[in-house]
């Protein structure tokens, strides 16, 4: 089974060299033909296109270029033949995408940043055309680099403030417990990795014991003892309604830019 990606930048390499890995059949092509040729060279597997339209005859075509510059290659993309479109376009909506694209075959993915550890977390829209069969590529397309979660369209938003930009916001956590380690005596370096690890083992912990959140947090917090004084001290400090709203505001400019592009604008 083939399957070419158009754009090698980070995500889209990070994406094509997961499905080598795994085995599939990857075709590239990138503008900057420099970028497919050292992704081809540091993974097997990896073949090059000289043009968008060497795609056609894959199984699905994966556009990972940025979403302001989907709208210079529509014209070429209606020329390929493919019988599953998978777009990663931040803010691109699949009304969008079928339009320009002339295809109902079209489903939207939403990776972050992992991808490159084969740890992404991925939402997974599809089009109301795309058949049980195309379903299950796409499924199998994003557990290539990560987890995936089957979401309404109209729930992106929401999966971007939790976990598509998300993801910077625990980046942000773990700097500042890092450098809360710092302030008590331990070297940064040596905090930021006590801090990554303990992160680590509180998603293990969850997905193991399938717990809640606030199950797991209550029992390590003993009566009186010195975790329910450092949760305090969050919500003392309106941990809980900042949270929310960076998910919220993250949330609302997917929503603006998602509405941009409905309208023509970028």
């Amino acid at each position: 089974m083939r399957i070419s990606v158009i754009g090698c930048g980070n995500m889209g390499g990070a994406i094509a060299a997961a499905l080598a890995d795994a085995g599939w059949e990857v075709s590239v092509y990138d503008k900057a033909a420099e970028k497919a040729e050292e992704l081809a060279s540091s993974c097997e597997g990896i073949s090059i296109l000289s043009s968008p339209d060497g795609a056609s005859g894959s199984n699905a075509v994966i556009l990972a270029v940025k979403p302001q510059v989907l709208p210079s290659l529509y014209c070429a993309l209606r020329e390929i033949e493919t019988g599953l479109w998978v777009s990663i376009a931040a803010g691109v909506p699949l009304s969008v995408l079928e339009d320009h694209i002339g295809s109902g075959n079209v489903v939207r993915f939403m990776p972050n940043i992992a991808a490159k550890a084969k740890k992404s977390v991925t939402a997974i829209a599809v089009s109301d055309e795309v058949s049980a069969e195309n379903r299950e590529l796409a499924l199998a397309i994003a557990t290539s680099f990560g987890s995936a979660y089957f979401l309404p369209e109209s729930l992106f938003p929401a999966f971007i403030g939790i976990s598509g930009s998300g993801i910077a916001c625990f980046f942000e956590m773990m700097h500042q417990m890092a450098m809360a380690g710092v302030k008590e005596g331990i070297p940064y370096p040596e905090a930021l990795a006590i801090v990554r690890d303990t992160a680590l083992s509180a998603g293990v912990l969850q997905r193991s014991t399938g717990s809640n959140a606030i199950e797991l947090e209550t029992k390590v917090c003993s009566a009186a003892g010195t975790t329910i004084e450092g949760v305090k001290a969050l919500q003392d400090g309106g941990f809980a309604s900042a949270v929310m709203n960076a998910v919220h505001a993250s949330a609302e400019k997917s929503i603006e830019l998602e509405n941009k592009a409905r309208y023509g604008e970028r």
